[in-house]
């Protein structure tokens, strides 16, 4: 690989030398400009610091997997023997920014790291288990990172992505002891609501494992179910709790031991998928009540349907969603509709039912989701309106 350094030492009067070095190696560079005195307990450096990188992540954790994600940044510099400090630290990582001031403590044992950190517009993509298209990879994982500090690190991050999922806004304190991440009382803005949680992570020289036991209010995961299924499905506002937790040695592995929990409120909104009212109009204005099923694709799609409130819970198991419903309450309690769910969050599998009574409680409309995750099979089924004619003094739809 090509590279060159240069390296300049010049002294400056007593126990004083101006120090300036530059290194380049391929794509990457080192650049130092400071002085190098005497100081109590052995020499001391101070200067400025600039670096290019144009494979970032390789530098924090050994391995021909990660994505390259370049950075280029600055800091000042002021070292000695045991304590490497550093001060307006301004980094470009990716698309996205790090700024903060530290010390990097150099006594026996592992080096420890006390930090102010501020991040803007980083994507963390790259720290997420890797999935195949159907299922999770059998690859090898070791969280080894966890292993190389101890650390003591505020943070306080904006625009962090995961994937799919957009942080607004991530505060707290993270301490890392002997490959053991603590970050209690995170706060977390997401999906126009927000979360305190609390994070648990095992690496380093320990089998990966991490727990989270969190609260959330007013999320609202409809723009996250657009982007998967091309309709938000359900527009509404979600507040509860959820834990969860797991450990492994690859993807598959860690997504195969998942336990936990969830529970949650819905606040008023709507369902969007299936327009109840005009279903329910034309069925009456027909006077028959054969091809109902039929009927259902003309009112599928882009619609909205109020609902007054929701409640709903889960049971992960191995890996499995084996239990989780969901009920909606329409205006003035008359309809409602319900989703029971079973979901295989390892081979991303899911058999789920959606019953919804738009007329009274006796006749549902009834969509199956079968297969894929990311695709299941849809079959909808209105039979039951086929029975006898409707009502003609029925209980109103919700408006």
């Amino acid at each position: 690989t090509d590279g060159d350094m240069q390296f300049e030492l010049n002294a400056l009067g007593n126990d004083l030398l101006s120090v300036a070095a530059d290194m380049r190696l391929a794509d990457d560079r080192l650049a130092l400009n400071g002085a190098l005195r005497g100081a109590a307990g052995g020499r001391m450096l101070t200067g400025s610091v600039e670096f290019e990188a144009a494979h970032f992540l390789p530098l924090l954790d050994e391995s021909d997997a990660w994505e390259r994600i370049p950075a280029i940044g600055k800091f000042q510099v002021n070292a000695s023997r045991d304590n490497v400090g550093f001060s307006a630290l301004d980094l470009s990582l990716g698309a996205g920014r790090v700024s903060g001031e530290g010390v990097l403590q150099l006594a026996d044992g592992l080096p420890r790291l006390n930090a102010n950190l501020a991040m803007q517009d980083i994507d963390f993509t790259w720290a997420l288990p890797v999935r195949e298209k159907k299922a999770w990879r059998n690859v090898p994982i070791s969280w080894s990172l966890l292993g190389r500090t101890n650390a003591d690190i505020q943070l306080s991050a904006r625009e962090l992505r995961l994937g799919d999922i957009l942080l607004n806004s991530l505060d707290g304190r993270l301490k890392l002891t002997e490959g053991g991440l603590e970050a209690p009382d995170l706060a977390v803005a997401l999906m126009g609501g927000t979360m305190t949680a609390n994070l648990l992570a095992e690496g380093g020289l320990m089998s990966p494992r991490f727990g989270l036991d969190a609260e959330f209010n007013g999320v609202n995961p409809s723009a996250f179910l657009q982007q998967q299924y091309g309709n938000q499905l359900v527009d509404a506002s979600l507040s509860g709790a959820v834990r969860l937790e797991g450990r492994g040695t690859s993807p598959r592995a860690m997504m195969a031991s998942l336990m936990g929990e969830a529970n949650y409120e819905i606040a008023p909104g709507k369902l969007t998928f299936f327009d109840a009212i005009g279903f329910v109009d034309e069925l009456r204005a027909k006077n028959s009540p054969s091809g109902a099923t039929s009927l259902m694709g003309k009112f599928t799609g882009q619609r909205d349907l109020a609902f007054a409130r929701g409640l709903g819970l889960a049971q992960l198991r191995g890996g499995v969603v084996e239990e989780s419903s969901t009920e909606f309450v329409f205006a003035e309690g008359l309809n409602e509709a319900r989703l029971t769910a079973a979901v295989d969050l390892v081979d991303l599998l899911i058999n789920a039912e959606m019953k919804l009574y738009p007329m009274d409680r006796q006749r549902p409309v009834v969509w199956q989701l079968t297969g894929g995750l990311a695709k299941p099979t849809i079959k909808a089924d209105a039979s039951a309106f086929n029975a006898a004619p409707a009502p003609s003094a029925a209980p109103p739809p919700a408006k």
